[in-house]
């Protein structure tokens, strides 16, 4: 049938051959939704068309009608995401100007919070699957974030305090820690910093979806410690926290191969094989002193993470005030992962493979003992809401540093950029992107 459209004919397809398009593209989507859960459940690991098709009870024969192949599956669900979170700049770049900083950063976390609600597992893709993946689809990811940032940026008050230095920087690590911070709080709604799906975390009603989003608003504009003390003597707990080399353990040779072939192939393609190459070794041989892959891993980072924990505890001991002590880890964390670089590459190796490795992933207590200045604090936080978030607030401050040490390109070589960068890092997890001058004293426990 034709029809005229701005004097130009156009063929309209009849109305059953229009309901068997609908009945196509929507069979398309349940597939990529049954593939982002089927995956998602093995934190994309397994991308087998085998677990889509079990999911949704179908043959192989029936996804490959709508898909030619697992790579054009796997497009879709890149093309799906890409979508969802364009929709939520979309959302954002549409505001009328002018517009608060409030405003704006609430209907950001509104965005991301129906982003996840409506699929979970978005998170661990992007995690998992698209920012380790093709630069081509990290950089379309980054362009959306940056049209959010362009919105954002004009409302970043300068700091007085950091002002003489590059405010050009203060901007960049308070846009990072906005995106950073409103995804993953938002994520921490339905999943564990542990990667558990929490139960009943899609079904809360309105208030308490409302209540969530808030919450994660006001982390992002004040703070995850707005009653830190921003005139703590700086100089002075950099030298006593900072982790020197000869502090370090000897060098893994595992975690350097592993180093070597990401900076050669990638995360993703950085497989064992390639991995016992690099050493001149087989696969095997990997862990010939071991009972098995997972006990390797789980030994070699337990190892790391426990001689980190004895590093600043000694320290800790010697800092007089929660204040001192948050910017003592921000500054050993920083330092530690600098002298070893290598530990850094290869625990995004593990996260990103989801190599499952008994123990890999330490307990709740564990990750708390290294920080448990953290718990003591929140323990007397006036929001019920923050005394149950220690493992979620140490996790971000981790994801957060290893961002912004690999995006700022830090050296330990060049000292007053580190130290310039660690100021900026503990006002800006402290207070937020808000630019308030605060007055409240150190809140010490």
């Amino acid at each position: 049938m034709l029809i005229y459209v701005n004097d130009r004919s156009v063929t309209v397809p009849p109305a059953c051959a229009r309901t068997a398009i609908l009945k196509q593209t929507d069979r398309r989507q349940q597939i990529v939704t049954a593939a982002f859960e089927a995956w998602g459940s093995t934190y994309f690991t397994s991308t087998s068309l085998a677990l889509v098709s079990e999911r949704l009870g179908v043959t192989k024969q029936a996804i490959y009608r709508h898909f030619p192949n697992k790579a054009a599956l796997v497009e879709a669900l890149t093309e799906t995401f890409l979508a969802a979170y364009g929709e939520v700049r979309d959302t954002v770049v549409a505001i009328p100007q002018p517009a608060t900083l409030r405003t704006i950063v609430e209907r950001y976390a509104e965005g991301v919070w129906r982003m996840f609600e409506d699929l979970p597992q978005y998170y661990f893709f992007l995690m998992l699957k698209l920012l380790p993946g093709p630069e081509v689809d990290r950089k379309r990811f980054y362009d959306l974030g940056d049209d959010i940032s362009n919105i954002v940026q004009p409302h970043l008050v300068p700091d007085a305090a950091i002002h003489s230095r590059s405010n050009g920087q203060h901007c960049q690590l308070s846009l990072m820690f906005m995106h950073v911070q409103l995804v993953v709080w938002s994520a921490f709604g339905f999943w564990t910093p542990l990667g558990q799906l929490r139960n009943g975390a899609r079904e809360r009603n309105a208030t308490q979806r409302d209540n969530r989003i808030a919450h994660t608003v006001e982390l992002c504009l004040n703070g995850l410690f707005p009653g830190a003390e921003l005139n703590i003597d700086y100089a002075s707990v950099e030298q006593l926290s900072e982790v020197r080399q000869d502090e370090l353990l000897e060098p893994n040779r595992f975690f350097a191969a592993v180093d070597a072939v990401v900076s050669e192939v990638g995360f993703e393609k950085a497989s064992l094989d390639r991995i016992a190459q690099q050493l001149d070794m087989t696969k095997s041989s990997l862990y010939f002193y071991f009972d098995n892959k997972d006990t390797m891993f789980s030994q070699a980072l337990q190892t790391e993470r426990h001689h980190f924990r004895d590093l600043f505890l000694a320290r800790a001991l010697q800092l007089r005030s929660f204040s001192e002590r948050l910017y003592g880890y921000i500054v050993a964390l920083a330092s530690y992962y600098l002298n070893n670089r290598s530990l850094m590459v290869f625990s995004n190796w593990v996260q990103v493979q989801r190599v499952p490795v008994a123990g890999c992933t330490p307990d709740e207590q564990e990750v708390i003992q290294t920080a448990d200045f953290i718990r003591r604090h929140l323990q007397g936080h006036s929001n019920p809401l923050r005394r149950d978030e220690v493992i979620e607030t140490l996790a971000l401050l981790s994801i957060l540093m290893n961002r912004g040490i690999q995006a700022c390109g830090l050296a330990l070589d060049r000292r007053e950029e580190l130290f310039a960068f660690t100021r900026d890092f503990y006002r800006t997890v402290s207070h937020g992107i808000s630019g308030k001058e605060r007055t409240i004293a150190d809140e010490d426990q």
